[in-house]
């Protein structure tokens, strides 16, 4: 009898234990534990056993990343006529399930959990320094491909070649959408002599 109740006692510590580990995810994040057992990643609950291991919250909500080219700096188009414009980019972590190895898990959220750390995942002053290069090159890439009319009446296009130019190869994140804000062509006064485009 005695046995009994010892063992009674020692499961339900056990369970209140096991309940005080737990932690609930909200949706719109991930949570990643380090420490004992490796870097494991779960977008609904997970267990952290505190001292051996540590959870890090991810916030995995759509981020904006605003791109201006203007003056000096617009584009220029396949008839060499230089256009001023803001774009707007929706960046956000990946939290699609992925196969590697024979592995399927969050594995894009690892790669940015390990390059970049959770805390600072979605800041806009880091996802600026990694990406805006990148998309610069594409807007410019794309707008060569088209001339200013046709990117100023029919943008659809101009928006799908933006897309296709920056790829899927975003070290973690994906690029969940393209908005064109403001498209004009640049001012005659605001046009660079020393170019010979502009010239």
């Amino acid at each position: 009898m005695l046995i009994l109740i010892v063992f009674g006692a020692l499961m339900f510590f056990a369970i209140i234990c096991l309940f005080m580990f737990i932690k609930k995810i909200k949706p719109g994040e991930a949570g990643v534990r380090t420490g004992f057992g490796g870097i494991k990643v779960e977008k609904d609950w997970i267990l952290c056993v505190p001292i051996l291991q540590q959870l890090q919250i991810m916030d995995l909500s759509v981020k904006k990343l605003e791109v201006v080219r203007k003056g000096k700096d617009g584009l220029i188009c396949q008839d060499n006529i230089r256009a001023d414009i803001e774009v707007v980019f929706y960046v956000r972590v990946n939290d699609e399930k992925s196969e590697v190895d024979g592995r399927t898990g969050y594995h894009d959220i690892k790669t940015v959990a390990t390059k970049v750390g959770c805390e600072r995942a979605s800041e806009i002053e880091l996802l600026r320094q990694l990406f805006e290069a990148k998309f610069s090159e594409a807007l410019k890439s794309a707008a060569k491909l088209m001339d200013f009319e046709k990117l100023y009446t029919d943008r659809m296009p101009f928006r799908q070649v933006i897309i296709d130019t920056v790829g899927s190869d975003l070290n973690g994140y994906i690029l969940e959408d393209v908005t064109i804000d403001y498209l004009e062509q640049t001012p005659k006064e605001n046009y660079d002599p020393s170019n010979v485009l502009d010239a």
